[in-house]
């Protein structure tokens, strides 16, 4: 503030003072005996009934020139007017304090000062008739409106203002109250409109002549302001209420000021009774000192980021990252922002992600193949731990990662290794199963199937996941067994021509050994029938033990030469009745059934695709021995039944006969093995073992399972695939 005689102070809206001049101190000193201060009240400088008016004149007018009675001889003569700063808005109000006389209230030195302040006021100033002509304008009006003075003087009240209903509304204000304080529209000399500030009074002048003075104030900035504001608080507003996080703030004890429907959702309770909630009643106990914590720090204007629990009004749980950070008011904190955002289900599939990842390295660390994965660099990003460990010669993973085939391969086998993979990466075909020779990091020489499977990285980058198959000890057990097949083979084929040797030896020593023997039976016949009233008892018991045991070797030398044929004869496989071909055994066994009073039980039994001569012989066999066995003390009954398996059928002959002690069941289907003595129970031991050998040409298996005393049952399998 310029240093004048005149003595000048500024005061804002409320009477408070902002600053003074010098001249003014050392005049509220030398009158009111005050001192001033910033802030001080300018109703309390002055004395009372001064300070009522004015307060009065304030309040109707700010701007006005009016003498106040200080004592008997003189008034205190104010002139108020309003400052505006560069913006063109309302910053302060000026007042200039003058003690003259009673009689000099209306000097035309007081006249001058008041024109000059109102000539050089920051304010368009406009005296002006009541009915709208301009009579006086100051320069501020001049600039503001773009017209000379000349040209004021021709223009009337709607010319610079806006004729509107606001207008009218203004002046019948004036009309009632004398003065009316109204944002009207301007209109410049260009046409151009701008909102302003208008405070007009009507007064009577020294000549009794009815005048307006008005005073106007481009708002226009101040406009754009609040516009900006208000697009700003809009915007705010939007962002608050739409915001998909919840959006909330509380006063500086926690207590909600305001929530968003988002934080409602959260909180799972109504606006009423969430606005009367403290948010610390919803923080779990284990986090309110860290929650606290970071509040006090937000209140004390540092932004804060945290995770932590909460728990909604109808109590479930939850997990919250959280962003709070001050409310200022004025420079000062009022309260704290807050946004959360429920990270509860993030937080569960992040966990299951990495358990799933924990599950995915435990199982490939644990997998025997060399497990890799390259990027489109050829670069490792991902070994287990029999790649890192037993090939590559790592001790951590790390230490295998980032790494090409130009790192741990020969130059030109890793070239080779490069183009393979892009040309895996590039076709997006897959290698499976490729046999390779590789060496480890000792140099050990392995077999192993290498597979490689192209993939892409969620950017669309390529890579390659390899498997590589150690089958180094299979491959040695495929070429033992190679080499044992090959001696297997020779052995089997040196067997085959000796059993061939052996059946062709005893089917030619069995067929040539008949005619010695029929000869030998001939010949006791011949002499048994000659001389056997010339012989005593003795001989004759000698000549039938021969001729016996030349049959008996007879039938033994048939036996043989019927097992040598199993096998070799060329018998056509054909659809076969199994019920009927029982029948005709039955049939050709009647006359034994009969004499034993045998009783047969004949169950349902399959067509098969089977040679029927040899079948025939195995169930006469067995039949004929369940009758041959049969028990002395109770009538023989044979059963005979069939049970279809998944790829066999299963039969089974049963009797009721002498049965067979355990340590005898396997014996009985060896050759020449027989049980009885020849007086209790005739045959060669020849029977089953035909039945065995019979089966084993169908591919089937046959067994007995039986109780000594009770009886007897012989099951056997021929394939459903003969």
């Amino acid at each position: 503030m310029k240093k004048i005689t005149t003595p000048v102070v500024k005061i804002n809206e409320a009477y408070r003072i902002i600053s003074w001049n010098s001249s003014a101190e050392g005049f509220v000193k030398l009158n009111f005996s005050e001192s001033l201060e910033t802030q001080l009240s300018i109703l309390k400088v002055f004395p009372s009934e001064i300070s009522t008016q004015f307060k009065s004149d304030f309040f109707s007018e700010s701007f006005f020139h009016k003498p106040y009675s200080f004592s008997k001889s003189e008034n205190l003569e104010i002139f108020c007017s309003p400052c505006l700063d560069g913006d063109g808005n309302l910053e302060a109000f000026s007042i200039c304090l003058k003690l003259v006389p009673k009689k000099e209230s209306v000097s035309p030195e007081n006249i001058i000062q008041a024109k000059n302040i109102v000539e050089n006021s920051s304010m368009a100033i406009f005296l002006s008739d009541p009915k709208g002509p301009v009579i006086q304008v100051n320069k501020a009006a001049c600039r503001m409106f773009g017209y000379t003075y000349e040209e004021f003087k021709h223009l009337n009240r709607e010319d610079i203002i806006l004729n509107n209903a606001e207008l009218k509304s203004a002046l019948n204000q004036r009309i009632l109250a004398g003065e009316l304080r109204y944002e009207l529209t301007g209109i410049k000399k260009n046409a151009e409109t701008f909102p302003c500030e208008v405070h007009s009074v009507i007064y009577t002048n020294h000549n009794g002549e009815k005048r307006t003075s008005t005073a106007i104030i481009d708002i226009s900035a101040r406009k754009n302001q609040e516009l900006i504001a208000e697009n700003s608080k809009l915007a705010f507003q939007s962002l608050f209420d739409h915001n998909p996080d919840a959006v909330y703030s509380f006063d500086l004890k926690g207590n909600f000021l305001s929530i968003n429907d988002s934080a409602l959702k959260l909180g799972e309770g109504t606006r009423e009774v969430a606005l009367k909630t403290n948010f610390l009643s919803l923080i779990p106990a284990e986090d309110k000192a860290k929650v606290m914590d970071h509040f006090t720090k937000a209140v004390a204007g540092e932004i804060q980021h945290y995770e932590t629990g909460f728990i909604s009004l109808k109590g479930k749980k939850k997990l919250l990252q959280v962003t709070n950070f001050p409310i200022y008011v004025n420079k000062k904190i009022t309260g704290v922002y807050g946004i959360g955002k429920d990270i509860t289900k993030q937080v569960e599939i992040e966990q299951k992600l990495r358990e799933e990842r924990n599950m995915f390295r435990a199982i490939i660390d644990y997998i025997p193949d060399h497990i890799f994965v390259v990027n489109q660099n050829h670069e490792t990003i991902l070994t287990n731990n029999s790649f890192y460990k037993k090939y590559f010669g790592a001790e951590i993973e790390e230490n295998s990662l980032g790494l090409t085939p130009i790192d741990y391969f020969p130059k030109e086998e890793a070239l080779e290794i490069i183009e393979d993979n892009s040309r895996v990466m590039n076709s997006g075909v897959p290698i499976l199963n490729r046999e390779e020779i590789i060496s480890d990091f000792n140099n050990k020489i392995e077999y192993t199937l290498l597979t490689k499977v192209p993939f892409k990285f969620g950017d669309n980058k390529k890579g390659l996941v390899g498997i590589s198959r150690n089958i180094t000890e299979i491959k040695q057990k495929e070429e033992a067994l190679e080499l044992l097949n090959q001696e297997l083979k020779k052995h089997t084929e040196e067997l085959a021509l000796s059993n061939k040797e052996l059946e062709q030896f005893a089917y030619i020593a069995s067929h040539d050994l008949q005619e010695p023997l029929r000869m030998v039976t001939s010949f006791l016949t011949q002499l048994k029938k000659k001389y056997s009233d010339q012989l005593d008892e003795k001989a004759q018991q000698y000549i039938y033990f021969a001729h016996d045991g030349a049959t008996r070797m007879r039938q033994i030398i048939l036996d043989l030469l019927e097992y040598s044929r199993i096998g070799r004869g060329e018998y056509k496989v054909i659809d076969v009745n199994t019920n009927n071909l029982v029948s005709e055994v039955l049939l050709l066994q009647k006359r034994c059934i009969e004499a034993k009073n045998a009783e047969i039980k004949l169950g349902e039994l399959p067509n098969l695709k089977v040679e029927e001569t040899p079948l025939r012989q195995l169930f006469s066999n067995l039949i004929g021995n369940a009758l041959k066995y049969h028990s002395k003390v109770r009538r023989p009954v044979i059963e005979i039944s069939a049970e279809e398996k998944e790829t066999f059928w299963e039969f089974k002959v049963t009797d009721n006969g002498i049965g067979i002690e355990k340590e005898f069941q396997e014996k009985i289907f060896v050759i020449f093995q027989r049980l009885h003595q020849r007086e209790e129970y005739e045959g060669t031991g020849i029977g089953l073992a035909i039945c065995k050998k019979i089966v084993d040409h169908f591919g089937g298996e046959i067994w007995v399972e039986s109780a000594y005393g009770k009886g007897s049952g012989f099951y056997f399998t021929i394939p459903n695939q003969f």
